[in-house]
């Protein structure tokens, strides 16, 4: 999608940037990036990494920085840019002990 040239960034970000903390839209961004996050961490989990959480919040902030790259850098190497260093952290995040 980064490589659209209408890509137009994040969704959700771009609802959010100017409505009330209490909004529905905030509610429901929040509850897509905790689906985001959760999908990551399961991923991480049944990879067998020690640390889930933790690389799922490295992984998130890559994504979230690949789509602002893509969108306020017109970079559609973004997403290629991102899944290199995401290469980089899972291998250096330690499996989970046996």
């Amino acid at each position: 999608m980064f490589t659209d040239p209408g890509y137009k960034g994040c969704p959700f970000q771009r609802a959010t940037a100017e409505v009330p903390e209490d909004s529905r839209i905030n509610r429901l961004a929040e509850t897509h990036r905790a689906w985001v996050r959760a999908l990551f961490t399961d991923l991480a989990t049944q990879s067998g990494y020690a640390d889930p959480e933790g690389l799922a919040r490295q992984l998130h902030l890559l994504y979230d920085g690949a789509q602002q790259s893509a969108r306020m850098d017109h970079d559609p190497s973004a997403a290629t840019t991102a899944r290199a260093a995401a290469a980089v952290l899972l291998d250096a995040a330690a499996p989970a002990p046996d």
